[in-house]
Formats: structure tokens, C-alpha cells, sequence
């Protein structure tokens, strides 16, 4: 794969200052993670009952379907760099950059704080804004579009969703847990975990994704309908 250099500002500090952390650096993830119990209300479980994989999945299309979905790709570079007022997060996955305030709710905005190098924004990675607590980066995200946490089984996320990502790093290992409250969908809020390993890399490299990477898939789906 290609690889290019990235859009974001230049990192403005390198060290620990400022209530930065150590979640500077290049991460893939390490093992499959876990999740707490999953409790949908009724209209929780309607939208997953309805859920077709092999057609709903919106990675067939190159939209992200979440933040956790993006976050939990396995094999998948993520760049995150600290900077003076911002966080900037670089995925590998559909070539997705974050742009993420340091701030307070006040920061929110009616566009989302995702968009891919084509300068295409998804709103189902919600709009952004980040804060430090102790030793954690805290990132609140709200105004999602509907979409999926779980796109194997049709977990659902709604235009109500707040998500929480907590980041630590311990032992230079990555640390993220995810929590998503929504009344409507949730009858307790999800939480799940995941861990990175940190790379020895100074970049991401180029997904180009196309609706042509998903023919196996399309072709699952057709061999499925036949057989039907």
C-alpha cells in the first residue's frame, strides 16, 4: 500500500505537558477486546432484528458504520497526535482523519469531526470534543447519525447516542473504554474495551477504499440469495 504524509498540523509538543498523555504515536490493535452485557429496549432490539449484515453493513459503501467499529478494525494503523488545543486521530480503515477540540460541549458543531482524504465528513462518527482528566484523555461524542457499534450483529447507535472514549496508556499499551448511552435504544449503557500496541512507525498507510473491496462479500450475498 502507498503512503502519504498527513493533512493534520504539526505536533506541538512532544513532551508530557500541558495534561498531555503518552497516546502519541502510531497503535494497532491487540486481541479481540470485550463487552459488557447487551441490553436493548424494544426499539433497540427492533433495528438489530432488522439488520441484514450482507446488505445494511454500511463498510460496504465505505462509510464508517461507528466509531467503535473503526477503532476495533484488526490489522488497521491509527495515528493519534497531541496538540496544543486539539487531538488528531488518523485510521488507516477508509482513510478517516479526526479532528477532535480540547474543550467543553461548547466546541460541539452541527458537522461532524470526521471526514476521509477526499474531504467526504461522516456524520456517524458523531462531532467531537475531547478533555483530560488526570492522567486520561476523555473524548464526548454526540450528534451521531444512525449506525452500527457492532456491525456483525446489528448493534445499533441512534441520533441520541453519547459516546465516551476513555484513553490511557499503561506500560506503553493503549487502553480504551467505550461507553454509549442512549435511552431510546440502550436499557444500560454499552461499555467496551479494547487494547493497542504500540508500532514503531511515524504513519498510517493509505486505505483507498472502493465499493469494488467489498466484491466478496456482494458475491456472499448473491450465492446466499440463490441458495435461498
Amino acid at each position: 500500500m502507498k503512503t502519504i504524509a498527513l493533512a493534520f498540523p504539526a505536533l506541538l509538543f512532544t513532551a508530557l505537558g500541558q495534561g498531555q498523555t503518552a497516546i502519541s504515536g502510531v497503535w494497532m490493535l491487540s486481541g479481540p477486546g470485550t463487552e459488557s452485557e447487551i441490553r436493548l429496549t424494544v426499539a433497540g432490539d427492533q433495528i438489530r432484528s432488522d439488520y441484514d449484515l450482507l446488505v445494511d453493513d454500511p463498510s460496504l459503501y465505505c462509510t464508517p458504520a461507528s466509531v467503535s467499529r473503526i477503532w476495533a478494525n484488526p490489522n488497521s494503523r491509527i495515528k493519534i497526535q497531541e496538540q496544543q488545543d486539539s487531538i488528531a486521530i488518523s485510521y488507516e480503515l477508509f482513510d478517516l482523519r479526526r479532528y477532535i477540540p480540547i474543550g467543553n460541549a461548547s466546541l460541539l458543531t452541527s458537522q461532524p469531526s470526521t471526514s476521509n482524504l477526499a474531504g467526504t465528513y461522516f456524520q456517524e462518527m458523531g462531532s467531537s470534543f475531547a478533555r483530560y482528566e488526570g492522567g486520561k484523555l476523555i473524548i464526548e461524542s454526540r450528534n451521531h447519525a444512525p449506525g452500527y457499534i457492532r456491525t456483525s450483529r446489528g448493534i445499533p447507535q441512534g441520533a441520541d447516542t453519547v459516546a465516551i472514549e476513555e484513553l490511557l496508556v499503561e506500560d506503553d499499551r493503549l487502553h480504551i473504554t467505550h461507553t454509549y448511552s442512549d435511552d431510546e435504544l440502550y436499557e444500560q449503557p454499552l461499555v467496551l474495551e479494547y487494547f493497542f500496541r504500540r508500532l514503531d512507525a511515524e504513519d498510517v498507510d493509505i486505505y483507498e477504499c472502493t465499493d469494488a473491496n467489498y466484491d466478496w462479500f456482494l458475491e456472499l450475498n448473491d450465492n446466499n440469495s440463490e441458495s435461498k
